[in-house]
């Protein structure tokens, strides 16, 4: 049943499957301890799919270009030194990175996972993208058409600031709408509109809310949005969690999980399915011996028919058997500690299994939604596909790509902590509409037109060894070959050699848990 409720449950089943919206908000309180604002995510662009239109094959070209992008971002930090701790900060354009007075992060680009955010008097909804790789929260306001604006203009409930927390940036305040808690305050906000004649006047407007847990990420001075929201009492915990659905639809969960939600939207939706099942097979019988069965279901233990003939299981509580509240909300998670270069949502994976054998252990993994891919060192990328029968590397320029026996999709499950979640396991389902892809959900798609190989969705980054290299060049350039310039040299890089990244891919069958105050992550298969 559970792999019918992933196919048909949506974000806006949550809302949906309760009568109106004021009931909606206090059915998703009550379903924890604490308050959750509760958002509907989608994926810019729709689901990730590099197959040729009209065909179930992969263009490689669109896959080397995805991949070149993921690299990028990246590539936007380097670790330093900050007292007795490694942290990342946010690279110089010396150093590879963006414009001194730039942001990072790029607003409104496809294949960035999204929400609505409600602003001013009258509201004004803009999207919110997420990123997991910077600190900072803002609202950006261009020239350019593109994006969703904010505009101040518009807003009887805008406070102007003289405060300047980054170039071309204020520090005004408005009344932020949101959803669930039913709740609409005031709260301060970088508000952001590039100088005439920059080049930033032709991005895209919008607003990004970056979820890296240090304030070594942040370019901005303002507080964390989850402080602000516990300063305010409209959450009462510093956590986040996010549960994709579908390849475009998704619940990101501010101060809890959505996961309560998800679990009674799902027993509502397999009692409806027992229900209907019972029915046919009601009907079935009353047509082979010509009896009328009055009541429907819910005369089935009134009528002679055979166990056999009707399997309906009589579940108690429903929607109201849910409404009840739980003293400790993380039991039900698995927690992970993060470590690492104090910056990113960076921890230890215990193990990766192909078909139930260990084949790696003791993995360094970041986190990243907006990854479309499961990206993997080149050793770690050769050692799992050595364990998939039939697996092989492509030629250059796409030696970075696995293919696998399209008819032989392998059973991948990835361990934190003692327990292994399934990774990518599967049929693809009804959530790709285009084509029904084979090779599972492991697989990008079809290497030809008719090849029995599939493109596999473990990809080999060499970003951490590259931008080493590139590091310790320049490093000797600049001040000569010693210790000094090794040292330098060595952190000048992104630091992701021999780390994983864990991509949307992992995360559609699994919620993901992010605790901001204890530096941990927590997993748990739905």
């Amino acid at each position: 049943m559970r792999h019918i409720f992933c196919a048909l449950l949506t974000t806006s089943s949550l809302i949906a499957s309760i009568p109106s919206v004021y009931s909606a908000q206090k059915l998703l309180q009550s379903l924890d301890n604490a308050p959750v604002v509760h958002f509907t995510l989608a994926r810019r662009g729709g689901t990730f799919e590099a197959t040729i239109p009209g065909n179930d094959s992969v263009d490689m070209d669109i896959l080397l270009e995805q991949l070149e992008r993921v690299e990028t971002r990246f590539n936007l930090t380097r670790r330093e030194v900050r007292g007795n701790k490694l942290v990342r900060k946010v690279k110089s354009r010396a150093l590879g990175g963006k414009d001194d007075d730039e942001l990072m992060g790029q607003m409104a680009s496809n294949g960035t996972w999204f929400a609505r955010l409600a602003i001013g008097e009258p509201p004004q909804s803009i999207d919110l993208d997420l990123n997991m790789l910077t600190s900072d929260f803002y609202l950006r306001h261009t020239t350019s058409h593109k994006g969703t604006r904010y505009d101040d203009l518009f807003s009887k409930s805008f406070v102007k600031s003289n405060k300047h927390p980054y170039r071309s940036c204020t520090l005004p305040t408005d009344v932020f709408h949101l959803p669930t808690v039913g709740r609409s305050l005031p709260l301060p906000f970088a508000y952001c509109r590039p100088l005439k004649g920059s080049q930033e006047t032709l991005d895209p407007s919008g607003s990004m809310l970056g979820l890296a847990p240090s304030k070594h990420l942040r370019q901005i001075d303002t507080p964390f949005l989850l402080h602000q929201l516990i300063k305010e009492g409209v959450i009462h915990r510093p956590i986040f969690s996010f549960m994709l659905v579908s390849g475009h639809e998704g619940v990101l969960s501010i101060g809890g999980t959505g996961s309560q939600a998800a679990e009674m939207v799902s027993k509502q939706t397999a009692e409806q399915l027992d229900r209907a099942g019972a029915q046919e097979r009601i009907n079935a019988f009353t047509q082979e011996n010509g009896k009328t069965l009055e009541g429907g279901t819910n005369s089935l233990d009134k009528a002679n028919i055979p166990e056999e003939k009707i399997t309906l299981q009589k579940r108690g509580g429903g929607a109201d058997g849910m409404k009840t509240r739980r003293g400790d909300w993380s039991e039900e998670w698995t927690w992970s500690k993060v470590q690492g270069a104090e910056g990113w949502w960076q921890t230890l994976m215990q193990g990766v299994w192909v078909g139930g054998s260990r084949v790696l252990q003791n993995q360094a993994v970041v986190v990243d939604i907006n990854t479309p891919f499961i990206l993997a060192p080149p050793l770690a990328a050769k050692t799992f596909y050595a364990a998939v029968a039939g697996a092989r590397p492509l030629d250059p320029p796409y030696a970075n790509f696995y293919v696998f026996p399209c008819m032989n999709p392998p059973a991948v499950e990835f361990e934190f902590q003692g327990t292994r979640f399934p990774a990518m396991q599967g049929g693809r389902g009804m959530e790709y509409a285009s084509a029904i892809i084979p090779g599972g959900k492991f697989s990008l798609g079809r290497l030809k037109h008719g090849s029995g190989y599939c493109v596999g969705a473990i990809v080999a980054t060499k970003m951490g060894l590259k931008e080493e290299k590139e590091g310790m060049a320049g490093s000797n350039s600049k001040q000569g070959v010693g210790s000094a310039a090794a040292s330098v040299g060595s952190l000048a890089g992104n630091g992701m050699r021999d780390v994983w990244v864990i991509g949307e891919r992992f995360f559609r069958g699994v919620s993901g848990v992010f605790d901001v105050q204890e530096k941990r992550i927590g997993f748990k298969a739905y």
